[in-house]
């Protein structure tokens, strides 16, 4: 198992959930004013030989929720939503054809940044996953 096609996977599990507007496999350049975007990219590799015919990768990934700053709470509600997408969706996806299981690193960080002179609400969860040998 590559960690492209573990990236792909989750993609498409999010994708398919429906809450974001857009989920993308990579972490964009520009964010063309988009709103409730996932975005998916790879943080660490670590490969580990059990033994001499047992070996397993473990892949860390970057899952950023973006939420465009309208003003008010809005913002705020929505980030706080989509963080309970996030963990119930992993939660319902432990364990399929593409790896044993997944966890979600504590704490999150949530954060204020401004993308292509857009004003968001950030929130970055760290997706631990052991991939199936």
């Amino acid at each position: 198992m590559t960690r492209r096609i573990v990236r792909e996977a989750l993609v498409t599990i999010f994708t398919a959930e429906g809450s974001f507007n857009q989920v993308l496999g990579y972490a964009p350049v520009s964010s063309d004013g988009m709103d409730k975007v996932l975005s998916i990219f790879s943080d660490k590799t670590h490969h580990k030989q059990e033994s001499l015919h047992l070996a397993h990768s473990f892949f860390t990934f970057s899952l950023d929720v973006l939420v465009k700053r309208s003003g008010g709470e809005t913002a705020e509600d929505t980030l706080d939503d989509l963080h309970e997408v996030v963990r119930d969706v992993i939660s319902d996806n432990q364990g399929n054809v593409n790896w044993e299981y997944l966890s979600l690193e504590d704490p999150s960080d949530a954060y204020f940044a401004e993308i292509s002179g857009v004003a968001y609400r950030v929130e970055k969860h760290l997706l631990f996953i052991k991939e199936n040998a």
